[in-house]
């Protein structure tokens, strides 16, 4: 396993820097550099978190817990992704994705051109605000609310 030294050396000359550059760009001492390199000397933990951040590299990887310098972590590409990622783990979101009665159909979405997703997506709102209306009549004629899990796929008339 390669020492803090080693691996401070490696990454410098990686980046074709010299002692007195790299020193420079951290605002440290080329005299410092030379000790971190040597294992004459240790960083401290503010100074050993900056030189990983100047190498791109973890710190666990600097200090040899891991071989691995960069540490492996999800990161979603843009916003859009993002939000569907925090979306996906919302358990109401999760229960409802896994219900059998939509599995084909969330299967099916894939197919669709964004065009017949558009027309698609018109058509659930409206069945929404339909549902919502008819909700509404409902409980102005004192019926109640059916709690969820509920099978109330029933006609009231």
């Amino acid at each position: 396993m390669k020492s803090l030294g080693e691996r401070l050396a490696a990454l410098r000359k990686e980046k074709a820097l010299t002692q007195a550059e790299m020193a420079r760009r951290l605002n440290m001492g080329q005299s410092t550099i030379a000790m971190y390199e040597r294992n004459k000397r240790s960083p401290d933990a503010e100074t050993l978190q900056k030189l990983a951040d100047f190498f791109k590299v973890s710190v666990d990887f600097l200090l040899g817990r891991t071989d691995t310098p960069h540490p492996v972590v999800y990161e979603p590409q843009d916003e859009k992704q993002r939000k569907t990622t925090l979306l996906l783990q919302e358990p109401d979101v999760r229960t409802f994705l896994a219900d059998p009665l939509f599995e084909d159909l969330f299967k099916r979405l894939s197919e669709l051109t964004p065009r017949e997703k558009a027309k698609l997506a018109r058509y659930w709102n409206q069945a929404l605000k339909d549902i919502e209306k008819e909700r509404l009549r409902l409980r102005q004629c004192g019926v109640p609310d059916l709690p969820a899990g509920r099978n109330n796929d029933k006609e009231h008339t």
